[in-house]
């Protein structure tokens, strides 16, 4: 009786090993994860749109970046996109209608993102399938999607942060 406790336990210690291994396997791909930008980093959209680059705007895009890589289990990718769902209230919902943008991001914990002095350039929309859920589309890095484009009108600062997944890097872009 004792050899085959211990021929069990031996299995599951082999078990709970081979777990580990195959969690830490790279194939899988790598975590999202938020990536701070600089105005090197940034010139290539500032240059497209005209804009001066602007230090604060790019760290309020990082806490947004942050937020999003913070829950990769709501995230999907289709081309040249990233989709991030979220649990919204009404409250939200009416600051996002108003685009009272930092109002809105605030409360969805993305943290304290000052005034409403900034679009984003970047698109959210309702979701079709829960109506107290939107989505967030971030625009793979290098693409300039329409919403980029109007959310710049009228604007001279851009800030940018990305959220990288599997190597690939996905846009976070506000205007002021």
């Amino acid at each position: 009786m004792k050899n085959w406790k211990k021929l069990l336990a031996c299995l599951l210690v082999g078990l709970m090993a081979l777990t580990v291994f195959t969690a830490c396997d790279a194939s899988v791909g790598a975590p999202m994860s938020p990536k701070s930008s600089d105005a090197n980093s940034a010139k290539a959209l500032c240059e497209q749109f005209g804009k001066t680059y602007d230090k604060d705007l790019s760290e309020k895009a990082y806490n947004i970046a942050n937020w999003v890589a913070s829950t990769s289990v709501s995230c999907q990718t289709s081309k040249d996109k990233l989709y991030r769902w979220a649990h919204v209230d009404n409250v939200v919902k009416t600051y996002l209608e108003k685009k009272s943008y930092a109002t809105a991001f605030e409360n969805m914990g993305m943290g304290i993102l000052g005034t409403d002095t900034f679009t984003p350039g970047f698109d959210w929309k309702p979701d079709a399938d829960d109506p107290s859920d939107i989505i967030f589309v971030l625009p793979k890095d290098g693409t300039y999607p329409e919403a980029m484009t109007k959310a710049a009108e009228g604007k001279t600062k851009l800030g940018v942060a990305y959220v990288v997944k599997d190597g690939v890097s996905y846009a976070v872009v506000l205007f002021g």
